[in-house]
């Protein structure tokens, strides 16, 4: 992991992510005040979509094939890094926040609809009844892929433990004890774990590495899942004028978050260096 050209385009894409907020809500201001066109909001919301897939293409270049270095990175702080997932947001997380920001409790007022049980929802953003029909089965799908994923995840991590790393641990503790009861308790045992060229180490250095492999080709299907769900969303589902504002709200969040998780956390660490307590 080049850790310096991952942080460089993580800090690249929060000035982007600031400078986007910035561009949305005053898109989103004009159309309200009738002074945007369609066109306009469109070529707003087309270079929003180009901002992320420049930062997913940028940090896949600086740590190609190492999926670690996105799962839990370590310029994010630990609340940021708890609620990952492959990387990101789950993707599911716009369609919700579409849900939140065209009403309270519009999402399980789509569902009774879709399903027939309910009248339509009176929504803040005027959605139609067919666009809610599109975001409810949108929504479904997303779920849906981020479960397979989600399942795919979990798999490769019972596969990393069980073969090979669990039977090269009772691999080494038994060369361990067999070379201590060679030469005693105050004999030079060595490094642990050094095999040699084929040995145990070889076989730890090729579990990991298929494992960030692996990891790795998981998070660029979440990405692209992410890209999916908010393209359709915003692209082929809601009006141009919809689309500005539930991408500003998307931005506001992630930098809401990024913020409050860094206020919080120096605060506390603060508070620690004060009172001489370790973390």
């Amino acid at each position: 992991m080049d850790t310096e050209r991952s942080l460089a385009v993580y800090r690249r894409w929060i000035a982007g992510q600031e400078a986007g907020l910035a561009e949305l809500e005053a898109a989103s201001a004009n159309a309200a005040a009738g002074r945007a066109t369609d066109a306009e909001l469109r070529a707003v919301v087309a270079r929003c979509m180009l901002g992320y897939q420049d930062y997913v293409a940028g940090r896949r270049a600086a740590s190609p094939g190492d999926g670690t270095a996105f799962v839990a990175p370590p310029w994010c702080t630990a609340f940021e890094r708890s609620v990952l997932w492959l990387g990101g947001c789950r993707p599911s997380l716009s369609i919700r926040l579409f849900y939140n920001l065209s009403g309270e409790g519009l999402e399980a007022q789509a569902e009774e609809f879709v399903n027939g049980r309910g009248p339509l929802p009176r929504g803040r953003m005027g959605i139609t009844p067919g666009q809610l029909v599109l975001v409810n089965d949108l929504h479904c799908r997303t779920l849906h892929q981020e479960h397979a994923l989600s399942g795919r995840l979990a798999t490769l991590h019972e596969e990393v433990a069980d073969s090979p790393l669990f039977p090269i641990v009772r691999q080494r503790a038994a060369a361990t004890a067999a070379q201590l009861a060679v030469t005693g308790c105050d004999g030079a045992v060595g490094r642990l774990g050094v095999a040699g060229p084929g040995g145990v180490d070889a076989e730890v250095d090729a579990a990991l590495s298929s494992y960030r492999a692996g990891l790795a080709q998981l998070v660029a299907e979440g990405d692209e899942l992410r890209m999916e769900t908010v393209r359709a969303l915003a692209t082929e589902i809601l009006t141009p004028r919809q689309a500005v504002e539930m991408l500003a709200a998307d931005k506001q969040l992630h930098l809401a978050v990024r913020d409050w998780s860094r206020r919080t956390e120096g605060a506390g660490a603060q508070q620690r260096l004060n009172t001489g307590r370790a973390p």
